[in-house]
């Protein structure tokens, strides 16, 4: 195995790299000739450059990263949880794979409603309750068997060894235990795996070891995916569910199928774009404010003027409107896809827009009437081959540490996605999004998702790979990126790392990181926006092609502990 074959390594520190953004300089993105893969961990990254180099494609490699994240990152994603897909292949075959946790068959849409009005309870969050049927397992299955090379057992083999061994805590990791102690002490599993003998959670420099995790995939090696669905280790988890209080079953597990869709495309300043469609809201919403921008002259305006900040805010706006409005799991609810992201759509939407005031609590449009004049934590990483093969991934659990709850005998960490639908009419959810009766939860439906794996492709070839980690903030931070680098010229890693803001319509507030000038934020302020200064909340990795050299540049967010490795 020739892993450190002239490996071209970006590790990137926890942190900004200044309070002042114009007064430092960013960190170069890292380049390769040709290969490279972005993800939020370092270990994760390896293990996908591992099969690279033993002949996999992307897809293979994207499957290895996704697994070893569930180890090394498994406070964001994990076999626990789901996924999105979004392929490219070198052949020109372009899928997107939906592996969206799934409301078990006993749920019910009043479920986590209290009996008392002034109850208050977060048994969507923090209980059996809270798990949807995990679809990552069955998503990254069927992407190998149809677009992989490699047999799946192969591609578990470094997550497998990164859980027997373990691997040694960094800061940040360490940090969201510390953070989730309270909770996750009183869970049985997860005491025994996140907290050393005398009680204590484990400590920056510790080593976390994950044996039942490891028996669990190497199951899963053995056994295929079959294993997770009707299996032992299905076993297990229903067994926990019976005696806790949890509604998945066996029923729920072996029925859970993945979907195979056509991705939802979008064009952008003579760019194509491909990216996830529903039951996310993160591809519709990214090509809807594309589509708002286009008419706006974004480079002259300069990045980070309050003029271009003020129109991206207010098309962010209008999109989150018309999400709370109109997007949910498309097996259950019409969605107006084709109206959402059509540019004349967006011309009529756009006279909502004022170049010099918010104007607040913006209206959703009305896209079924257009549509017949027309023929949370979670991860994100990027792969791209030697063969032109590309596969941008967002998977998670939801947030960090999810339930908190990991099922006894597994190691696997229950995702508490059911709280991504409305669990309560008016109730916002962990993010603060409200939405309406199309989300409402309902048996075998899927929450709706703001995850964004997007692809944009020049001349019919990956150009830009992104996708992001924050909940809602996962659409704003990925178009955030695209928009640097297409239209203000940035190369990959100043453009994600460049300070962000956000407009999620509700609340009516626009987030921004305080590394936005202060005349900047008082002119935002000046033009009507309730502006609150606050950390990002969000991480994008991401990859685009080198036209002066050839190649890749990879990034991973400043704001993180990810890295880009190729070769």
């Amino acid at each position: 195995m020739h892993f450190f074959r002239t490996c071209i390594v970006l590790f990137v520190v926890v942190g900004l790299h200044s309070a002042k953004w114009a007064e430092c300089a960013t960190l170069r993105p890292a380049w390769a000739p040709h290969a490279m893969i972005a993800s939020a961990d370092s270990h994760a990254t390896r293990a996908g450059l591992q099969i690279l180099e033993s002949g996999g494609n992307a897809v293979d490699a994207a499957c290895a990263v996704a697994m070893a994240l569930g180890v090394t990152e498994g406070y964001s994603s994990g076999i626990g949880g789901g996924c999105f897909i979004v392929l490219h292949m070198a052949d020109g075959r372009e899928i997107a794979i939906d592996g969206r946790e799934v409301a078990p068959a006993k749920s019910s849409r009043l479920m986590f409603v209290p009996r008392k009005p002034t109850d208050a309870t977060d048994l969507s969050l923090y209980s059996p309750l809270a798990a949807g049927v995990p679809g990552q397992v069955a998503a990254f299955d069927l992407a190998v068997r149809e677009y992989g090379t490699m047999p799946f057992a192969d591609l578990l083999a470094p997550a497998i060894a990164l859980a027997d061994t373990g691997f040694v805590l960094d800061e940040y990791y360490a940090s969201v235990v510390q953070s989730y102690a309270t909770r996750m002490m009183n869970d049985p599993g997860s005491l025994a795996v996140y907290f050393d003998n005398d009680g204590r959670p484990l400590a920056k420099g510790e080593r976390l070891v994950q044996k039942d995790l490891a028996a669990t995939l190497t199951r899963m090696a053995k056994n295929g995916a079959a294993e997770f669905y009707s299996g032992e280790t299905a076993d297990l988890i229903v067994e926990y569910m019976r005696k806790s209080g949890g509604i998945i079953t066996k029923q729920d597990l072996a029925g859970y199928k993945p979907v195979a869709l056509e991705p939802v495309r979008g064009n952008y300043r003579g760019y194509d774009i491909i990216s996830m469609p529903p039951p996310s809201s993160g591809g519709i919403h990214l090509i809807q404010i594309l589509n708002l921008l286009e008419d706006y002259p974004l480079s002259y305006l300069e990045a980070g003027s309050s003029e271009s900040l003020h129109l991206i805010a207010e098309s962010m706006s209008l999109a989150f409107a018309d999400r709370a409005e109109f997007l949910g799991d498309p097996a259950f609810t019409p969605v107006p896809t084709e109206a959402l992201i059509h540019k004349a759509y967006a011309d009529t939407l756009r006279k909502k827009i004022s170049r010099t005031r918010h104007l607040p609590q913006l209206s959703a449009g009305d896209p079924w009437a257009f549509l017949s004049m027309i023929d949370h934590h979670t991860t994100h990483f990027c792969v791209v081959d030697e063969q032109g093969n590309a596969a941008s991934v967002t998977a998670t659990v939801n947030t960090p540490f999810a339930t908190c709850i990991t099922v006894p005998g597994t190691g696997i960490l229950l995702n508490n996605e059911m709280d991504d639908f409305v669990t309560e009419p008016g109730k916002a959810n962990f993010f603060g999004l409200v939405g309406k009766a199309v989300n409402e939860i309902e048996p075998g439906k899927k929450p709706l998702s703001s995850m964004s794996p997007t692809i944009v492709l020049r001349d019919g070839k990956p150009y830009i790979l992104a996708g992001g980690a924050g909940g809602p903030r996962i659409i704003t931070a990925t178009l955030l990126a695209i928009v640097n680098a297409l239209d203000f010229g940035m190369d990959i890693q100043e453009a994600i790392d460049y300070p962000r803001m956000h407009q999620q319509w509700v609340p009516d507030r626009l987030f921004m990181e305080p590394e936005h000038p202060f005349d900047v934020r008082a002119a935002l302020t000046a033009k009507g926006h309730a502006v609150e200064v606050g950390s990002a909340r969000s991480r994008v990795q991401a990859i685009q092609a080198d036209t002066m050299r050839g190649g890749w540049n990879g990034a991973a967010d400043s704001r993180g502990v990810g890295a880009a490795i190729g070769y």
